[in-house]
């Protein structure tokens, strides 16, 4: 390989520091003589995603205990319909964002998605910033499931230390995690499947109860919405106050794209696959999530007391879920155990993604100077090994519920991932703003240079950069009302946007005090670099479309390309 080829691998990767830094394929291209293109990078274990693993594990990530659970406490506050348009509007939101991702990451199917991005196209500080908002939020939800897999587990047995629980789940995620990406493709693929199982399953009770197939013989239809009616409020201030209240839910419940996106640099053929991910993927989350309000609000009305009840008391596992009540109520045996063991295992699923992705931001963070450079540290498999080790540390934090009490830890958790996850839609419109200008200046705004044009573009972007940041500043308003101050949820709350503004406002002092770089805020759109790298990205494009054509499928594989 030329000295410039290789030059332009290592500018693109960001490895620098020798073999322990690179994965095999990369070792592979500093010792071998041909051109770049000739090289099957498609074999790099590091790249060793495919098109049903990323679907999955990006639904794994949107698709948690909030849908099976928590869903019953906005369904309680806004009403069947409430919920449902809470739900819609967010949606639209997650669209636009996912509409402002599937340019950049099929162009740069590289490590650290739109961190990297938010670096590249917007400004190098911001970058690292997002990449440290993401890497809070990650390592926060992977604490959140772990405490709600205790508490899943609190609806069998009340003997059982928490303590246990927690450190089961932690050794569990290691086992996965530290071999290689392929194991843990594999492993999530299936575990994943569990949801899908169980959402169908839940629908099809739902049809089959409402209908009369129950014990009772209740042919209860669409009973809840009549009597209490779609809304759970009378008033019309009360009727929006309980959307505004499903629209906060939605935002810590849904997601997605933002992981296809960070996953980008491992997955194999990224410019078939990648595009193929970001549009199918946002439908099947919107429609899990909208067949979900519909079924809890058939179900359970929205002032049914044993739900209030159980979300008032933070009633252990599944006892606060529509569709536990449901079945309670129509005196179900069985099947309370059966939902509530899926939700168990849909816990660890998203406990157990929320692990991957948060450790390949903390390793794109290495590749940028922004984490200690032990961090960019890869095993034989291509896997972050040390970053991912840091994450199962930081889950350790977890174990804070065994003291302070499991429902207090799991709304911090939840404040605090919902207002990263804001601030992270915010920023993805913004650099994709700033790259779009930069395409437009540069007369790259073309579909010869991007392989996949959005839909609803530049007007996506500005609706998610509208959106998030008026949902981040409304998502405390139960605060300010009399008596409703607590001095711990306003930390949580609102402690995102700080945090993210301290990142920024420290690595800006470090770099010109001490790196003597000039100050500067926004990259001019001139001058964003848009094309270093691709030399890359089209060799592993033509190896992999080479390797698929070569590769005769056998019937297992022509299923899963039908259904993936």
């Amino acid at each position: 390989m030329s000295l410039e080829d290789n030059n332009k691998q290592e500018a693109y990767t960001g490895h620098y520091e020798g073999d322990k830094d690179l994965s095999v394929g990369q070792q592979a291209l500093e010792v071998r003589p041909e051109p770049l293109s000739d090289y099957d990078l498609a074999n790099d274990p590091h790249r060793g995603l495919r098109m049903r693993h990323v679907q999955l594990l990006s639904i794994s990530g949107a698709v948690g205990s909030g849908l099976f659970v928590s869903i019953g406490g906005p369904l309680t506050s806004a009403g069947p319909l409430g919920l449902l348009i809470g739900i819609l509007v967010w949606s639209t939101v997650i669209y636009g964002a996912s509409n402002c991702l599937i340019e950049m990451t099929t162009l740069h199917p590289i490590d650290g998605g739109f961190i990297t991005f938010a670096g590249r196209f917007l400004d190098e500080t911001i970058g690292k910033a997002v990449g440290w908002n993401f890497l809070l939020a990650q390592a926060s939800l992977v604490c959140f499931e772990l405490t709600a897999f205790n508490v899943m587990l609190e609806y069998w047995t009340l003997s059982l230390h928490p303590a246990i629980a927690i450190g089961v789940g932690i050794v569990l995620f290691a086992l996965l995690q530290l071999y290689s990406v392929k194991w843990f493709g594999e492993a999530e693929f299936w575990i994943s499947i569990t949801k899908i199982i169980l959402q169908i399953g839940l629908v099809l009770y739902t049809l089959i109860a409402m209908c009369g197939g129950n014990p009772k013989h209740d042919k209860f239809g669409f009973r809840a919405w009549k009597d209490p009616g779609p809304f759970a409020q009378g008033s019309s201030a009360m009727k929006m106050k309980g959307i505004w209240d499903a629209v906060l839910w939605s935002c810590f419940a849904l997601g997605g794209p933002d992981w296809i996106s960070l996953i980008g640099g491992e997955v194999q053929s990224p410019r078939r696959i990648l595009p193929k991910a970001f549009n199918s993927t946002i439908y099947r989350i919107v429609v899990f999530f909208i067949l979900g309000a519909l079924c809890v609000g058939i179900n359970a009305p929205s002032n049914d007391q044993a739900l209030l009840g159980a979300i008032a008391k933070g009633a252990p596992g599944a006892a606060k879920s529509p569709y536990i009540i449901s079945m309670n109520r129509l005196g179900i045996p069985v099947l309370p155990d059966i939902v509530n063991a899926l939700v168990l295992v849909s816990i660890f699923s998203t406990g157990n993604a929320a692990v991957f992705c948060s450790s390949r931001g903390l390793y794109t963070l290495a590749l940028k100077g922004a984490a200690p450079s032990v961090f960019k540290r890869l095993n034989k498999q291509g896997v972050p090994y040390i970053a991912v080790s840091a994450i199962l540390a930081f889950s350790c934090l977890a174990f804070l519920s065994v003291g302070s009490g499991s429902v207090v830890v799991l709304n911090w958790f939840l404040s605090l991932v919902g207002a990263a996850n804001l601030v992270n839609w915010t920023s993805i419109a913004v650099t994709y703003m700033n790259f779009r200008a930069g395409c437009k200046a540069q007369g790259l705004l073309k579909d010869e240079f991007l392989p996949v044009r959005a839909r609803f573009q530049p007007f996506s972007s500005w609706w998610v950069a509208c959106c998030a940041p008026i949902a981040f500043i409304a998502s405390g308003y139960a605060l300010m009302v009399p008596g409703g101050w607590a001095g711990d949820s306003f930390i949580f709350t609102y402690g995102a946007v700080f945090i993210f503004a301290g990142f920024i406002l420290f690595f800006k002092i470090y770099e010109v005090l001490f790196q003597k770089k000039k100050f500067s805020m926004i990259i001019p759109a001139k001058e964003i670099d848009l094309t270093s790298g691709l030399e890359v990205i089209e060799a592993i494009t033509a190896a992999s479309n080479a390797q698929e054509a070569a590769t005769k499928k056998s019937v297992g594989g022509k299923i899963s390309d039908f259904f993936f």
